[in-house]
């Protein structure tokens, strides 16, 4: 069992490390729930420069996810559906199949802050649709490495 650092933490006094994935895709962001000695939600922190969304566009096979917006505008894409969104919205990102894909993108022309919070399966499965690629990760300590799967036949 984690211990608990602390059992509260200021998101102003986070400190957040930049993560970028591929152009437009990136963060400043932290794991909030190991500072709080969670183990069994998770709970990350994100700040979005505009023009960039944290993620590509994803789903979970087995892990709901529920997005605070602290600060900001932006466009979240949900399947294929787009809502504009702004502090203050909840986003739902359901476990499911492609048809669940979700993407939250800063439209807007501030620092994008929110909080995501999840359930931890041990094995995280995340579909990237329009990759045509499915990412199987462990969660215990010194598991297997990340395997990346294509979907998709290749000629």
């Amino acid at each position: 069992m984690a211990s608990v650092t602390t059992p509260v933490v200021s998101v102003d006094a986070l400190e957040l490390k930049r993560r970028d994935w591929e152009q437009g895709i990136g963060a400043d962001e932290t794991n909030v729930s190991r500072q709080l000695g969670l183990t069994q939600l998770g709970a990350s922190y994100f700040e979005v420069k505009p023009g960039e969304s944290a993620f590509p566009f994803h789903v979970h096979y087995q892990e709901d996810e529920l997005i605070y917006l602290i600060a900001g505008a932006g466009t979240y894409r949900f399947g294929e559906r787009a809502f504009a969104v702004a502090a203050g919205d909840v986003l739902s990102a359901p476990a499911g199949r492609a048809d669940m894909a979700h993407q939250l993108t800063n439209t807007g022309t501030e620092t994008l802050k929110y909080l995501c919070v999840s359930n931890l399966p041990e094995i995280n499965i995340v579909e990237l649709p329009e990759k045509g690629v499915i990412r199987l990760s462990s969660r215990t300590p010194g598991g297997p490495a990340r395997v990346e799967l294509p979907t998709k036949a290749t000629p």
